[in-house]
């Protein structure tokens, strides 16, 4: 196994799970998700969750990162800069709701989450 990480936008996506989601008035759910190309672009047609414009928008700086990384042959998702919150502030702070997410990199034929590290050979 190779110490690099070798992209293939064929064969892998980015993928936000919902790990937590409380009174989101997107009704976003946990264990729902937003599906990424390598690129960052969001494939709706095998996304569950609603389109929401706070949680894309706070993913945008990641799936730019995942971009760069991939392109230095490192693992798209890095350990640092894999969970994200929405925008909205929260019921606790005079919002409607929040919603938490996990970026992972899946491999589209398995759907097996590769952990970062992991190589393609």
């Amino acid at each position: 196994m190779s110490a690099t990480f070798t992209p293939d936008p064929a064969r892998h996506d980015i993928v936000a799970t919902v790990t937590h989601a409380f009174f989101c008035a997107n009704h976003i759910r946990e264990g729902e998700t937003f599906v990424f190309d390598l690129k960052g672009r969001l494939d709706p047609e095998r996304s569950s969750a609603n389109l929401c414009l706070g949680i894309i928008a706070r993913l945008q700086p990641a799936l730019l990162l995942a971009q760069d990384r991939a392109a230095e042959g490192l693992h798209p998702i890095s350990a640092r800069y894999r969970n994200f919150d929405c925008f909205d502030t929260g019921l606790d702070h005079g919002g409607t709701g929040k919603v938490y997410v996990e970026l992972h990199l899946v491999d589209r034929e398995t759907g097996e989450r590769l952990p970062a590290g992991t190589a393609t050979l």
